[in-house]
């Protein structure tokens, strides 16, 4: 079978899983949205397989671990004729329309993500932080059938990486098993449906033109795109961590709390993948509280909808961390030892926070690595700021989650001295680019500009 074939069967076989999970929490989407967020659960799903198997000490076999999967789409889809039911509906919806005014856009974007795609595949892994770590555990379980492994035998004190939760082991395993020898193709799945996710959401309240524009800039950020196929944990847990944020405001504007407990699903899924993220998600909890007191709900309520959020998310970092990593792993890891026995001492937090703006955003090497995206969004908040002197409450909420990241990785440097400047900060960036494109999107001025074309090709 030919690595396309497999690609291509994994991929059913990831939307089947993720479509089970949005047909379990009744979240209505469109189908553009719906089917590259059902891709981009399935692989979520994926990467929990092997290690629910390895926490039951259940060999890691090529059998085992693809019969787990398939057991979890079924159980996933226990709602079968709900299910079905969907299926049709988005059968009888989805119309492939592209404008003639979209071709350039999706060309473009189509040829940067087929070079990236091919660069995953064509390439080994390289980081280092890769190589040591996630990488070397899922080579040696695919050869004694374990996580465990001889890995933890060597010296383990010049890195951490090995320590780290098992996000890209078990998707390593997973495609490695599968017939992929440098496995690494799944991140390419995780990049498409995230760009057309990220598409579909723009087009919600802008033109298709700005929406094309915005992605291809988006995409064209130097160090955001290196890891489109340079494969590291930051890119996916930018991509659920938005998807958390963007599902927070669906249930603020249809406030049903299925959209809430989902939206703390995809925290958790992102606190997986980097468990520093649950701090990230508790700094979004003064908004819930916010929306609550605003429409007098009540405080009560505020903090009950903020456990519904965040409790996922400790329950991953639990599991990924204070269970697996301290109870299973033979090498001991002192994660108390990380954090910061200084509290007192606020000066790193405010060193942190002025090397991020002078190094590694306004700075001529913040432009190398996040081009002028940011002074994009800059530029865009100033006009909207002098043009029409007030901000409704959508922009709002983007620019609170942008504020989030912007303050949320100062103070976590603060409280983890090791979370470093040039590379997990320069990385963890990465979270705050989606959030600035949903700001442009939901800009009055774009906005403007999009009805305005709108009624003109209407009337065309």
């Amino acid at each position: 079978m030919s690595g396309i074939m497999i690609i291509l069967l994994l991929t059913i076989i990831q939307f089947i899983a993720g479509f089970g999970l949005i047909t379990l929490f009744n979240i209505q989407l469109k189908p553009g949205l719906l089917i590259s967020l059902a891709i981009l659960l399935g692989v979520a799903v994926f990467s929990i397989m092997p290690f629910i198997l390895q926490l039951a000490y259940i060999p890691l076999t090529s059998t085992n671990v693809f019969i787990s999967i398939l057991v979890a789409c079924v159980l996933l889809n226990i709602k079968f004729r709900q299910g079905i039911a969907r299926m049709q509906e988005l059968k009888a919806n989805f119309k492939l329309r592209v404008k003639l005014y979209e071709i350039p856009f999706v060309v473009m974007i189509v040829f940067i993500v087929f070079v990236s795609a091919w660069r995953c595949f064509y390439f080994p892994p390289t980081p280092r932080d890769l190589t040591s770590g996630a990488e070397v555990i899922a080579e040696f379980a695919i050869r004694e059938k374990t996580m465990i492994n001889s890995v933890f035998s060597v010296n383990l004190e010049t890195t951490n990486n090995v320590f780290k939760p098992p996000f890209i082991t078990c998707l390593q395993i997973i495609y490695k098993y599968a017939g992929f020898e440098f496995g690494q193709v799944w991140l390419s799945t995780i990049v498409a449906c995230f760009l057309i996710f990220l598409y579909q959401a723009l087009t919600l309240s802008i033109h298709r033109i700005f929406a094309g524009l915005l992605v291809l800039f988006f995409m064209a950020i130097p160090e955001m795109f290196a890891y489109t196929f340079m494969v590291l944990f930051d890119y996916s847990n930018a991509a659920f961590f938005f998807l958390a944020i963007w599902f927070l405001y669906q249930f603020f504007q249809n406030q049903q709390r299925n959209y809430l407990a989902f939206a703390g699903l995809l925290m958790a899924i992102a606190t997986y993948i980097r468990s520093e993220t649950l701090i990230l998600a508790c700094l979004m909890t003064p908004a819930i509280v916010w929306f609550h007191w605003k429409n007098k709900t009540g405080i009560v309520k505020g903090l009950i909808s903020s456990a519904w959020y965040v409790v996922p998310s400790v329950l991953a970092y639990v599991l990924s961390i204070s269970i697996y990593i301290n109870r299973y792993l033979p090498a001991k890891y002192n994660i108390e030892g990380l954090v910061n026995k200084n509290l007192g001492d606020l000066s790193p937090f405010f060193t942190r926070f002025s090397d991020i703006n002078s190094k590694l955003i306004f700075s001529d090497l913040g432009v190398g690595y996040y081009g002028y995206f940011i002074y994009f969004f800059v530029l865009l908040l100033l006009l909207e700021l002098v043009i029409k002197r007030k901000l409704n409450g959508t922009t709002r909420y983007w620019l609170y989650a942008v504020l989030v990241i912007y303050i949320g990785f100062p103070l976590m440097s603060y409280l983890l001295p090791l979370l470093d400047l040039n590379n997990s900060t320069k990385r963890g960036l990465f979270k705050i680019f989606p959030l600035m494109l949903l700001y442009m999107a939901n800009n009055s001025l774009l906005v403007s500009w999009s009805q305005r074309i709108t009624k003109w090709e209407t009337k065309s």
